[in-house]
């Protein structure tokens, strides 16, 4: 079985668990002293009271003058400290910023999609948040070394005393994003600079930095979706349009929006091919057979191809008998292999001419799909089915029914799940199963490497 990735609520309980002070009591919904509300928190967000607890002072409750409100993704999740009962230092540093102008601000909601102030309230994306405070450490760093290099003759001349004063050591990506900002320089002038870099290490460094860019905001934006328990018809296409600028009318479900993102950017960061192809036509077959369609088709590096079929990512792979206690293929991922089975059936016949694609045999469409670029060498064709995520392959053992509980410990039942799923895994000859989870994680992992 894959490396299980922990989900956001699950990072933010082992925060929660770690907390050793006794006088903290932490419920369901809240973390308290006493009568005292230190925050409130739920998958979605840490929200901070005014409050703050400090036991070694003698005054162990005090009551500050701004709130702060986390909302909870993989980047701000980050930003609690491992004192989680404190909201993070540098929110206070970050709020000083905006007092100079507006004094009345009392609360700050670091994170969502956003930059306003409404009433009291100061709205501020994780992006804004962390620029704001890489130019405060920045300008702090560069604070020291003016007054080092000022001081430096006094105490030569008067105690013959010598210090070493260095350069700074000055963000010019992050000065640059300040200029763009400021509007003194246009996209025109961004381009013409970047055609003046040389070629060799700088330049590949630039368009390194390009890539890591888009496969950072891919595989978070796909993440943020899987992390979804349930994904509803809209929920699917409020996302295809906030993420990635799909119109709304164009997105069935959620299967529909995995193929939209998977044919629009998986060539060469989810699954790394020389080509990818969505046919978006059906498979017609003279000989009786039902139509089928390919959701993407994949050419490898040896002119092979491979035909992915995707499936909901909030779908379980696996149902569970109790009276067996054994797991079982879910309906949907068994219609998939079925499915998975004819395609590499049709593909072996890619030249008969009774199999079309738009009028053509399989061979020739896919060929003409590529202006003639590609020639097909289908001699071992592939499916890849992705369906669900790692951490739901099954039901939960605690949202079994009490009755199936007692028949099974947690232990065994996860063990026997995992069992399952490496089963599942080495069950088919040119079938492979997958979860969205482990193409994203794969694909994070390439980048990783090839950054390095």
């Amino acid at each position: 079985m894959g490396r299980v990735i922990k989900t956001i609520e699950q990072k933010l309980q082992t925060k929660l668990i770690k907390i050793s002070d006794a006088n903290i009591k932490v419920t369901k919904k809240q973390v308290r002293v006493g009568n005292n509300i230190l925050f409130k928190y739920s998958s979605d967000e840490v929200s901070y009271t005014k409050t703050r607890y400090f036991p070694r002072l003698k005054d162990e409750i005090v009551e500050d003058d701004y709130s702060v409100t986390i909302l909870l993704d993989v980047n701000t999740l980050g930003l609690l400290s491992s004192n989680i009962c404190k909201p993070p230092k540098k929110a206070k540093v970050v709020l000083g910023m905006f007092r100079d102008v507006r004094p009345d601000i009392d609360k700050i909601v670091i994170g969502g999609d956003q930059c306003k102030i409404q009433d009291n309230v100061l709205y501020i994306t994780y992006d804004l948040y962390s620029i704001l405070l890489s130019v405060d450490k920045e300008e702090g760093v560069d604070r020291k070394i003016r007054v080092k290099s000022r001081i430096a003759p006094f105490l030569k001349d008067n105690f013959n005393l010598k210090i070493d004063v260095v350069d700074g050591d000055r963000d010019y990506a992050l000065l640059l994003r300040e200029i763009i900002a400021d509007k003194k320089i246009s996209q025109t002038d961004i381009v013409a600079l970047t055609n003046e870099l040389e070629g060799g290490d700088n330049n590949e460094i630039v368009i390194k930095k390009q890539i890591n860019k888009q496969v950072d905001w891919l595989l978070g934006a796909m993440q943020s979706i899987i992390d979804l328990p349930k994904i509803t018809k809209e929920d699917a296409k409020n996302f295809g349009s906030s993420l990635f600028n799909f119109p709304k009318t164009s997105i069935s479900g959620p299967e529909d929006l995995m193929e939209k993102i998977l044919t629009k950017y998986g060539q060469n960061i989810i699954f790394g091919v020389p080509a990818l192809l969505n046919t978006n036509k059906y498979v017609i077959s003279m000989d009786g057979f039902p139509k089928c369609q390919f959701d993407i088709v994949l050419i490898n590096y040896l002119s092979d191809i491979e035909i992915v079929e995707l499936k909901r990512p909030d779908e379980y792979l696996f149902d569970y008998d109790p009276s067996r206690a054994k797991f079982y293929m879910c309906k949907a991922l068994s219609v998939a292999t079925a499915q998975s089975e004819r395609y590499i059936s049709t593909l072996y016949k890619e030249k008969n001419p009774d199999i079309k694609i738009n009028g053509k045999n399989i061979k020739e469409y896919i060929e003409s799909q590529f202006g003639g670029t590609i020639t097909l060498s289908i001699c071992r064709p592939k499916a890849l089915i992705i369906i669900g995520t790692i951490d739901k392959l099954a039901i939960k053992y605690d949202d079994l029914p009490i009755k199936e509980q007692a028949k099974v410990t947690k232990r065994s039942y996860n063990q026997n799940l995992n069992t399952a799923y490496k089963e599942l895994k080495s069950s088919f000859k040119n079938i492979e199963i997958t979860t969205y989870t482990e193409i994203i994680e794969g694909a994070r992992l390439r980048s990783q490497l090839e950054s390095d």
